[in-house]
């Protein structure tokens, strides 16, 4: 099954909101990509593995997107907060959505087509988890039980 960038960003816009509180602190403490742990539950969601070999290429490419472009483009967005109006403010904000839709097509567009109904896809959050050097023992159980249940099924 060939994975879809449009479908992976409605799928983000629904599950999102889910895990928003348990993503942003492993976004800033382990540089966990939070497209690539979406990306991870949408294809889990269809029952399409994402193998080591590929997530770790996810990685890099990730690791690469983020510090040539998205991460200095937010830090800017949060440097000049202060000094915008609210619709500048609101527009800097679009062009940062922008850049994670395009990283997510990057994603999807990285990988070959995935066969579906894999019972493997029930690791791919616990692999991205991993691959992205989070500590799943810094989880608490209820916050590992909330990002599992992106993969199972779209909600959205």
């Amino acid at each position: 099954m060939k994975l879809d960038s449009d479908e992976l960003w409605q799928y983000s816009l629904s599950q999102y909101p889910l895990v928003e509180k348990i993503l942003l602190p492993l976004q800033e403490a382990n540089g966990l990509n939070i497209n690539l742990l979406l990306l991870c539950g949408y294809a889990q969601s269809l029952g399409c593995a994402i193998d080591e070999f590929q997530l770790s290429e996810l990685v890099a490419q990730t690791n690469s997107w983020h510090q040539r472009l998205t991460s200095p483009f937010r830090q800017l967005r949060r440097q000049l907060k202060s000094s915008l109006s609210e619709q500048q403010y609101q527009q800097l904000l679009s062009m940062e959505l922008a850049l994670e839709k395009e990283e997510q097509w990057r994603l999807v567009n990285s990988l070959p087509e995935l066969p579906a109904n894999n019972p493997e896809a029930q690791a791919n959050i616990l692999s991205c988890l991993i691959a992205s050097g989070v500590a799943l023992e810094c989880l608490a159980p209820e916050s590992l039980a909330t990002l599992f249940s992106i993969g199972h099924g779209q909600n959205g």
